[in-house]
């Protein structure tokens, strides 16, 4: 079973629980759908001020009965990591496939190249183009 976290119904990377491993999906393009996600989620995040930043983990931690002053600083930026997924629309992974595989220049560029070691085979090989 994949490691979705049951208060969120997303998986460990903050993808949404559509995006779970099943075995019709070919595993470069998941992990390139994953890439894209990561990426504009990293692209907010990075925009935000500090003081946004930390209102939204104040926020978060709040709504999941959370005192900041316990918390670590990873635990701090996967709650703000969590509250911006819920913010920054993003496609389902069967439309994002779809998409992606009728017009693959138009995501390219947007992705981080996570793919790459995410997408390897049985064998160890980088992800090879579907």
């Amino acid at each position: 079973m994949p490691n979705v976290d049951r208060n969120s119904g997303e998986d460990r990377l903050g993808a949404p629980e559509g995006a779970q491993q099943s075995g019709d999906v070919n595993p470069v393009l998941r992990a390139k759908y994953l890439d894209y996600c990561s990426a504009r989620i990293s692209e907010v995040f990075l925009s935000l001020s500090d003081e946004h930043t930390y209102r939204l983990m104040e926020e978060a931690a709040l709504e999941a009965d959370l005192t900041v002053g316990t918390l670590s600083f990873q635990s701090m930026m996967q709650l703000v990591t969590r509250k911006l997924r819920k913010s920054v629309p993003l496609p389902d992974m069967e439309t994002w496939i779809m998409e992606y595989t009728e017009d693959p220049e138009r995501y390219d560029p947007h992705l981080l190249g996570l793919w790459k070691s995410e997408g390897q085979d049985q064998n160890g090989l980088q992800g090879e183009e579907p």
